[in-house]
């Protein structure tokens, strides 16, 4: 059995980077790019306006109110061929080029048609520049706009979009899947035996894989006998990495380890000091990892969050968004003092930059997966601390 922090190392340390591919926009999200985006071009490209109304130069407006010729209109994609001079000016929609000769733009809703076809009132003054976007004040030509490693969320899509990327080169996402195991299991939907449970391990795991954009295949559920159990295992084998759930206990009926190894997969560690997920296997064949998680739900969820996530995220480039924070306990707490560190569900109200931490009172153990409702992370106590009180300072992971 071996430490928390030197699991994630070990895991880390195995976590390679799978190569580099070109997506497009639609594709590239959850991506992490693997080149710097500059821009060709300034953006504007040129000064334009950023109202509906009147195109002038604000020098010439000397008072106001005043009459001036209207000489054009400049629609949206259009320009005004001309140049405008003194006593003119020209109707001009949002995001229009400037015409020669102005610099400001009057809001429509501060002039007035006159009488007289081709003359517009302009009912107050402007500055030099306003309402209008400047050539460049965006994103300057030849600017490094994003960073090779940067995640590429739905903000970064639109912004590869207007500096005309079509596609671009991200670090490939690993292909992953998911076999439970335990002839106690029925699949959702399916009538419930007696001395039969729904598996829930199987939805979640595939769930917190899809909320990371990560392609998953789900395995379903084998049976608690070598030879179907290996022939899953085989299937599994192939992707870049495999999470299987249950039998890696020390029951009966916990095969996993054994047909693990006639399957070639070198185990790099079993057992590591956390309560709960005691029991995780994390192993190795060829380039694929693999992870066996105890079945019960909460160990799942919690070997998934600090041990299979970081290495999904070193595999795909991304920084690793394990971070482990400090909290003030608002209650007190006691434990039985034991053996590994414990990892409670919590629910953690920010205060003034500051996580107040309260326990999740209805927590009955790693099998109480209903506990996870009300909470957003995890506490972490030492396996040696039987009483903390409250207002101590403690290690919070949120999610």
């Amino acid at each position: 059995m071996i430490e928390f922090e030197r699991a994630l190392q070990e895991v880390l340390n195995r976590a390679r980077r799978l190569g580099i591919e070109s997506l497009s926009l639609k594709e590239a999200v959850g991506s992490v790019l693997a080149e710097d985006v500059k821009s060709k071009f300034d953006i504007p490209s040129f000064h334009k306006s950023a109202m509906d109304g009147y195109a002038l130069c604000a020098k010439n407006l000397e008072s106001a109110p005043v009459d001036l010729r209207a000489v054009g209109t400049v629609p949206a994609g259009g320009f005004y061929p001309g140049k405008v001079k003194k006593g003119e000016c020209v109707k001009i929609m949002t995001g229009s080029p400037l015409p020669e000769g102005t610099d400001s733009v009057i809001m429509i809703e501060f002039t007035k048609d006159k009488r007289e076809p081709g003359w517009v009132r302009i009912l107050r003054r402007v500055s030099k520049g306003e309402n209008v976007c400047l050539q460049g004040e965006d994103i300057e030509k030849g600017k490094i706009v994003l960073k090779k490693g940067t995640l590429i969320r739905v903000p970064e899509v639109a912004v590869l979009a207007i500096l005309g990327r079509a596609k671009i080169k991200v670090y490939k996402r690993p292909k992953v899947s998911i076999l439970c195991t335990g002839d106690e299991l029925i699949e959702p939907g399916y009538r419930l035996k007696s001395s039969h449970i729904y598996n829930s391990n199987g939805p979640m795991i595939c769930s917190l894989l899809t909320s990371m954009n990560i392609e998953n295949q789900y395995l379903g559920i084998a049976k608690d006998e070598a030879k179907d159990l290996k022939k899953e295992i085989e299937k599994g084998l192939r992707d870049n990495l495999f999470i299987l759930s249950g039998g890696v206990s020390m029951g009966d009926y916990d095969l996993v380890p054994k047909v693990l190894r006639s399957c070639g997969v070198k185990a790099i560690f079993h057992k590591v000091s956390i309560k709960p997920g005691k029991p995780i296997l994390f192993g190795l064949r060829g380039r694929t990892l693999i992870f066996g998680v105890p079945g019960n739900p909460v160990s799942t969820y919690l070997t998934f969050l600090i041990l299979i996530k970081p290495a999904i995220e070193e595999m795909m480039g991304k920084e690793i968004s394990l971070k482990i924070e400090k909290g003030i306990l608002k209650t007190d707490f006691r434990q039985k003092p034991g053996k590994r560190k414990h990892f409670l569900p919590v629910y953690v109200k920010m205060k003034e930059k500051q996580g107040e931490v309260f326990p999740v009172k209805s927590y009955h153990g790693s099998a109480d997966i209903a506990s996870l409702l009300p909470a957003n992370g995890f506490m972490m106590v030492d396996a040696d601390v039987s009483f903390l009180k409250k207002n101590s300072k403690v290690d919070i992971i949120l999610w």
